[in-house]
């Protein structure tokens, strides 16, 4: 009877999560089409991006989500400026969300966890090589090498004993 009472319940817990995981499905699925006006604009402006992300079905470039959630938002170009570091602070700190570097942005549920460095690191090096920036970047790091080694070399002649005395 015990048995009995504990498996129906396990069934019942099941069914329910699978009922809540179909909801959560078509809620997302249907993406900002389903909210009002008014509700976009009392939703948060990371949940917003949230959604618009799920429509796309892409990775965007972090000023083009921006641009997308502050169209929906009904931003001025003042608050755009205002909001704009504050959005990009609340995706790095957002869970949900992913840099692919090049300042792309994706939602990490779409993309194993290796796959996102991987291809962040590829697009940065390609990019580099395009710009020429590779052996730019060498030649600068090499220079400012120099010149602290210029500018600490007497540091260690310092006779530390002197300095007790």
């Amino acid at each position: 009877m015990v048995y009995t009472t504990k498996l129906l319940a396990v069934i019942i817990i099941y069914i329910i999560i699978n009922f809540l995981i179909i909801i959560v499905k078509e809620v997302l699925e249907m993406g900002l089409k389903k909210y009002s006006a008014e509700q976009i604009k009392k939703m948060s402006m990371i949940e917003l991006a949230n959604i618009v992300l799920a429509d796309e079905k892409k990775e965007l470039n972090f000023l083009d989500l921006f641009q997308k959630v502050s169209e929906h938002k009904g931003f001025t170009k003042k608050q755009q400026d205002e909001l704009l570091g504050r959005f990009y602070t609340d995706l790095n700190v957002d869970g949900r969300f992913t840099t692919l570097g090049s300042n792309l942005w994706g939602l990490k549920r779409w993309y194993p966890v290796d796959q996102t460095s991987e291809k962040a690191l590829a697009e940065s090096r390609k990019r580099d090589l395009e710009e020429g920036l590779d052996e730019e970047l060498l030649e600068e790091s090499e220079e400012k090498e120099e010149e602290e080694e210029d500018y600490y070399e007497g540091y260690d002649d310092l006779d530390y004993n002197e300095l007790d005395e």
